[in-house]
């Protein structure tokens, strides 16, 4: 397992640790004055119901069996499954086939550096230098052959600094034009690309506003947002923060920047609480995204990263709280037969 420790100033004095093993990051989404909303979504009448999904870890030859043991406790299947990739690995069929085995949809988040070499900020200039042609090239013609639907997340989190490939827009959007040539070059059609920024960019400056990193409506399919509430107990900067004070700012940003434009959110998940709390959290979460409809969908992340020194954002983490997923994000599908 990959293990990385970034650690990062916000508003020049409070230190944060961002903590992250290969399976992907859980950034801050922010103190609460940092996401005082300043647009209201768009409301109105949703014609399908919004469609969830998961992250699974990609563990190899047991993604199959640590998957179909995850989906057990869900009143229905999710529509889409994540995981994380990074350079230098071959197109990951067996994991998106297992997906599609359960009637999924896969979301690849493909991290752009290497293993075993991610202290560097080598990547974003060799990927614009030509050097990792030939492994995207590679991507897209497996892509294509395989020739169904696939969501391509590259790059996320751009716009914070516990990535190698943050602080840089120009070659950031460089590389992703570039890149998504390439597949369009290979028929890759069936490649669904998926920009997602972090719900709030640091450092907070307007070199690094999430939106500098947008590569053009021409390269992109889907807008997306990662965001988290880390609760009252992760560090003294963090507080219980609704699922709106997160996202209506951010959401909004998408809605009006980006109007036709699907949206995803890509990772969402909430810290345990008081009782009853994170439960109300996901049906209050539920609620509000039910209500924009350019919001196609939810992919919650089902993982326990207290060894990485972060909450246990698990949905099963209570009783209560599988019961309020099961209620909401899920129920929906399984009454309609989902």
């Amino acid at each position: 397992m990959k293990h990385r420790l970034v650690a990062f100033l916000l508003l020049a004095t409070p230190l944060f640790i961002a903590a992250t093993a290969w399976m992907g990051d859980r950034p801050n989404s922010g103190p609460p004055s940092l996401n005082k909303p300043t647009y209201t979504p768009a409301r109105g009448q949703r014609k399908e119901p919004l469609a969830w999904g998961v992250y699974q870890i990609y563990w190899g030859r047991r993604f199959e069996r640590n998957l179909a043991k995850e989906l057990e406790q869900f009143a229905s299947r999710p529509q889409y499954v994540m995981f994380y990739r990074d350079l230098g690995r071959p197109f990951p069929k067996y994991g998106i086939d297992i997906i599609r085995a359960v009637g999924a949809t896969p979301m690849i988040s493909l991290e752009l550096w290497m293993w075993g070499d991610r202290d560097g900020r080598r990547c974003l200039p060799d990927i614009n230098a030509g050097r990792y042609d030939a492994f995207f090239r590679d991507w897209a013609r497996a892509a294509a052959a395989d020739g169904r639907r696939v969501l391509l997340r590259f790059g996320f989190e751009m716009n914070g600094n516990w990535f190698s490939w943050s602080e840089d827009p120009l070659a950031f959007v460089t590389a992703w034009q570039r890149i998504k040539t390439i597949f369009d070059a290979e028929q890759a059609g069936n490649v669904e690309w998926v920009w997602s920024p972090n719900v709030v960019s640091i450092p907070r400056t307007a070199e690094n506003d999430m939106h500098l990193y947008y590569p053009g409506d021409r390269y992109v399919d889907w807008v997306s947002l990662d965001g988290y509430n880390f609760g009252d107990h992760h560090s003294e900067w963090h507080r219980w923060q609704s699922f709106a004070e997160i996202y209506e700012k951010p959401l909004g940003e998408l809605l009006e920047k980006y109007p036709s434009k699907p949206i995803i959110i890509s990772e969402f998940g909430c810290a345990p609480g008081k009782p009853g709390q994170k439960a109300k959290w996901i049906r209050d979460a539920h609620a509000y995204l039910s209500r924009i409809p350019q919001v196609k969908a939810a992919i919650w992340f089902n993982l326990d990263k207290r060894r990485e020194g972060e909450p246990n954002w698990r949905v099963d983490e209570c009783d209560d709280c599988l019961k309020a997923f099961n209620e909401t994000f899920a129920r929906e599908w399984s009454t309609q037969g989902g």
